[in-house]
């Protein structure tokens, strides 16, 4: 799994944040999950981003962690495609990926952050953290 130094705070009161997970690698799409949701976070995870379009309305989710290389629709599709859903014209989307053009895509496509695999958990959750403020 790519998240070094995970460490939870076993005393951390549930935070208001709703985040939604999409990515095709289960072993990392469960670890961010698991993760999240010993911060605080209220978590629900799409393993592409066609279930992740279904989730949307009935989650609504405050930010949306998404991997950019997928199969049946990438992550720039889906992010540029959910700006003219009313349920997520305005969630931050949070890409990653290994992909050197990563800060670029980001840029290009309007996502909030962008976050390079391999990552350590301090750097997710400060981005998280920053997402939501």
């Amino acid at each position: 799994m790519p998240l070094r130094a995970l460490s939870v705070k076993p005393d951390t009161q549930h935070r208001a944040g709703r985040i939604l997970v999409v990515d095709d690698e289960e072993g990392f799409r469960d670890g961010v999950a698991d993760l999240l949701s010993m911060e605080g976070y209220h978590v629900t995870v799409a393993r592409n981003a066609v279930e992740a379009v279904s989730l949307l309305p009935e989650f609504r989710p405050q930010v949306i962690l998404l991997d950019l290389r997928m199969p049946l629709l990438d992550g720039e599709t889906f992010l540029r495609g959910i700006r003219g859903l009313p349920a997520s014209s305005e969630v931050p989307v949070v890409l990653i990926s290994a992909k050197e053009e990563l800060p670029a895509i980001a840029s290009r496509c309007g996502a909030a952050a962008y976050l390079s695999k391999p990552f350590e958990a301090p750097q997710l959750l400060s981005i998280i953290e920053r997402v939501l403020a």
